[in-house]
């Protein structure tokens, strides 16, 4: 049966249109992979090496700064407090959370170094409204927003350079959790609910690993209402904390860890082994099966737009978890081959998809 002019006519503007949108998907495509994606990863991948070659370094402690203690019913000693803040304010701009369960738990969150360009071993207070600060609980503590209570509060952090000069940096870290402690029991005083999550990064976690070893595990019933730690960014023995590791993506009342690397990646200056607490924060198993790109949920970047589903894959193994980003992404020699500063981003979505699947599995916080 012959086609009539018209029919053709159809049909050729049929296969001019799929050809022009084969032609804008490979555009998009290319567009995302080489230029929109490295735009947005270059802040979180950059090197923070070229960071800390430029930081102050402190000249000798001294204690007389640091002589008095933080008030913690003052709000301006929180960087995030239910009763103060909204959890809307802090949650990505494109996530809908409308659905999703309220829970009866409350999250104590401790925020990273953000310390680097300072001449003294502790931050001041002056510096509790730094925008770095802001962007830890927008990028990190936003996971469990709106998921239950959560309190972020300001300390007197470690300068990074803490972590080299352990003599003045000893000192400086133990005013940081002198604040963490006390903040941490005011949480405790006044937390609306009775069973708690703890989360942190980095510095963060040296603190929680501290808090957890010599105030929580003492206390029966502090302990016993901790239903999860989220001890993210550092090397964590898995006999440094009192409490077992997480196994699967169910497991409550345990520890999850993870530090990401380029693939191939073993940090010289970092612990790994079987003995780390570490877990893959796509698919939430502890083997070291690679998880499949279309597991993977989105990416937080800085803008607080969540984009690139179906982006990563990722291995957990000897205590790191190894990140492929792809191949062709054009920016990928200026990239450090660690992705501390987002250990969270990469994974933000799964994170709390996997936090509400164990929270829907405890009768009493519903």
């Amino acid at each position: 049966m012959l086609l009539e002019a018209k029919q053709v006519k159809v049909l050729l503007k049929l296969n001019k249109n799929k050809q022009q949108k084969k032609l804008f998907s490979f555009f998009k495509s290319f567009y995302l992979l080489h230029f929109f994606i490295p735009l947005f990863f270059y802040p979180f991948f950059l090197s923070s090496q070229e960071e800390e070659k430029n930081y102050l370094i402190p000249s000798s402690f001294i204690d007389s700064l640091n002589d008095f203690e933080l008030d913690y019913s003052k709000k301006e000693n929180w960087a995030f407090k239910e009763d103060i803040n909204s959890f809307k304010e802090i949650l990505p701009r494109n996530y809908f959370y409308k659905e999703e369960e309220l829970y009866n738990i409350s999250v104590f969150y401790i925020h990273p170094t953000t310390l680097y360009n300072y001449s003294f071993w502790n931050a001041d207070t002056s510096l509790f409204k730094n925008k770095s600060i802001k962007l830890c609980i927008e990028n990190q503590a936003s996971v469990f927003a709106g998921i239950g209570e959560l309190y972020a509060p300001q300390y007197r952090e470690m300068h990074i350079h803490g972590y080299k000069d352990t003599v003045n940096g000893w000192k400086a870290f133990n005013v940081a959790y002198k604040d963490v402690l006390s903040a941490f029991k005011y949480f405790i005083k006044n937390k609306a609910n009775k069973n708690y999550i703890i989360a942190s990064h980095s510095q963060g976690t040296n603190h929680a690993v501290k808090l957890i070893n010599e105030y929580i595990s003492p206390n029966d019933t502090l302990i016993g209402d901790l239903v999860l730690s989220y001890l993210i960014g550092m090397d964590v023995g898995k006999r440094e904390v009192p409490i077992p590791s997480c196994e699967n993506t169910e497991d409550v009342n345990c520890a999850l860890s993870w530090r990401s690397f380029n693939k191939g990646y073993y940090p010289k200056n970092w612990r790994y082994g079987n003995d780390i607490i570490s877990i893959n924060p796509i698919t939430f198993d502890t083997n070291s099966v690679w998880s499949k790109k279309e597991d993977h949920l989105g990416i937080l970047l800085p803008n607080k737009k969540i984009l690139f589903e179906r982006f990563l894959s990722v291995s957990n193994n000897l205590g790191l978890v190894s990140v492929a980003v792809p191949k062709k992404l054009i920016l990928k020699k200026y990239i450090s081959d660690s992705y501390h500063r987002a250990d969270y981003n990469l994974f933000w979505v799964n994170i709390r998809k996997n936090l509400l699947k164990r929270l829907s599995k405890i009768e009493d916080l519903k």
